[in-house]
């Protein structure tokens, strides 16, 4: 049985009806504001990945390559550390340079071959900072006997220098080896000139040595061979020889 309702009633029916529509469209404008925000959101978040992605490692790869080309540029700095071009050439700088041993010259004395008096000849020895070097080089050269004409050897050829001491006093002590004596021709004559011709060598080049004696095989002899006396010291006697042009 249908009932019949007044029209006051349908009219606020119908009022109802619209508030409830209107709520639902606005709750579903809301839902798609809300939609959109997080969209928004979204978009947000994905350009600040993109960024991050994106910006980021594109800068920190720049870094990265500068920070690769300072290295380099370290390293080539480091070239001119030790071991690098400049050190190279403070290297070369420091090299010697090549050159002759420093030498001096010195006369010596030999027996003129015309007359009994001592000649000068000339010669070249080793500049050394030792005195007993420097004489055992001049008596060596006296051994070896002259190189130039009108002169006679003094010190028999075989013999050999064993030792030079020189004391604070400036006596030289000659050690010579046994072929001194035993290979010396003998005589006055030639004996003083053998003695001389080494004392005055000696003493002429050298001022530190004053006077000079002679042991043969280390030890002390009576004389050279018969007639000059070995167990005195011998000082400089120039008044045999005869200098030219000088000495």
């Amino acid at each position: 049985m249908i009932s019949h309702r007044p029209p006051g009633h349908r009219g606020a029916a119908g009022a109802a009806l619209l508030v409830l529509l209107g709520a639902a469209f606005l709750g579903a404008a809301c839902k798609g504001g809300e939609r959109g925000a997080a969209a928004d959101s979204s978009g947000a978040a994905n350009a600040e990945e993109g960024a991050a992605s994106g910006g980021e490692p594109a800068g920190t790869a720049g870094t990265a390559a500068q920070e690769q080309g300072s290295a380099a540029a370290g390293v080539g700095v480091a070239g001119n550390t030790p071991g690098g071009g400049v050190a190279g050439g403070d290297a070369a700088g420091q090299a010697p340079a090549p050159g002759e041993p420093n030498r001096r010259e010195v006369v010596l004395f030999f027996q003129r071959a015309d007359e009994d008096a001592l000649g000068p000849e000339r010669r070249k020895i080793f500049l050394t900072p030792s005195i007993t070097d420097q004489a055992k080089q001049i008596v060596s050269e006296l051994i070896g006997g002259p190189r130039e004409d009108g002169f006679l050897p003094t010190v028999p050829g075989n013999a050999t220098v064993l030792g030079l001491y020189l004391d604070r006093k400036g006596t030289a002590y000659l050690d010579l080896s046994e072929e001194f004596v035993s290979q010396h021709p003998g005589g006055s004559d030639e004996e003083m000139a053998t003695i001389f011709s080494i004392v005055d060598s000696l003493t002429y080049n050298l001022p530190e040595i004053k006077r000079v004696r002679f042991l043969v095989a280390g030890e002390e002899r009576d004389t050279l061979k018969s007639h000059l006396d070995l167990r005195r010291a011998y000082i400089k006697d120039m008044s045999i020889v005869r200098l030219e042009d000088g000495g």
